[in-house]
């Protein structure tokens, strides 16, 4: 550990909360995060995932180092999902007489992210992840918010990134939930409202297609378009509210990049690593503010 470290940990700590954003794969840019507050050795008191965030939020909750991250999420390749399309749900689509489809189905069936799910997670209970870690859902019925903070962390994770039409809904407690980021891709204000002092987010900058082919490319354009724009109110929301420091890692890719593009995995990592570098010191100089601020 360098001198500086030393001198940020020598001191009252203050309560850290690390916000991740959704992006499918190329939420593994978040690791280098880990990675850099680890070397800093500066603890983290609450996690906050959404969508694909909360795959690596959970994750990191559950012990996993980063390599192990790493297998987990290329887990989910092409190759997985293509054997599992529920064409019911598309002869319904097509409105062809054996067709079917309700708020339980998808285009794509949910089982077999589930037991990859299952299988990692096993019976762990959200409430027993360390440090604390929390979810964000988006109630399928009413289209508002909601946060899971309890309960089995492989229905809560696949509950936070089960992206409706392409995923069924899940039904937990009663309710129907969906993809958090169709109501908060980047939830900050949780981590406000747990009243953390220094909160780091990490946002992933996603390339746009201007000119989308095909029914998926189309489909996620426009729904990564309207998530843009309410991640951007969100976030200066948040800045106005919060007491003390927020920092923003802004992740860009200048492409593409679907979750079963794993040969792109190197490049994710890559972008992670870099967007980390150019925040260490800003993260380091908040945290000395606050111990200089409490002295």
């Amino acid at each position: 550990m360098n001198n500086t470290s030393k001198n940020v940990t020598s001191n009252k700590q203050p309560k850290v909360g690390v916000v991740l954003g959704g992006g499918g794969l190329k939420s593994l840019a978040a690791i280098a995060l880990f990675e850099f507050l680890n070397e800093a050795n500066i603890g983290i008191d609450l996690l906050v995932g959404s969508s694909g965030g909360s795959i690596i939020a959970a994750l990191h909750g559950a012990g996993y180092n980063s390599s192990q991250m790493h297998d987990f999420i290329t887990k989910v390749s092409e190759k997985e999902l293509s054997r599992n399309i529920d064409y019911r749900s598309l002869a319904s689509i097509a409105k062809l007489p054996f067709g079917r489809f309700n708020k339980s189905c998808g285009i794509l069936k949910a089982d077999p992210i589930r037991r990859i799910y299952r299988r990692i997670f096993s019976d762990l209970r959200l409430e027993n992840l360390q440090p604390k870690t929390i979810l964000q859902v988006t109630d399928y019925q009413t289209g508002e918010g909601h946060i899971l903070t309890s309960g089995l962390v492989a229905d809560a994770v696949y509950a936070s990134g089960a992206m409706f039409p392409i995923l069924p809904p899940i039904c937990i407690d009663g309710s129907w939930y969906i993809d958090g980021g169709y109501s908060s891709n980047v939830p900050i204000m949780e981590a406000i409202k747990r009243n953390m002092d220094v909160i780091i987010a990490v946002v992933l900058q996603e390339h746009l297609s201007p000119d989308p082919q095909g029914f998926l490319e189309c489909f996620f354009t426009v729904q990564k378009t309207l998530t843009r724009a309410l991640v951007r109110s969100q976030i200066s929301l948040s800045v106005e509210l919060h007491h003390h420091e927020i920092v923003i890692i802004n992740v860009p890719f200048d492409k593409y990049i679907q979750v079963w593009d794993v040969n792109e995995v190197p490049e994710i990592l890559n972008a992670g690593q870099s967007a980390v570098d150019e925040k260490k010191d800003e993260i380091l100089s908040v945290i000395k503010s606050f111990q200089k601020e409490k002295k």
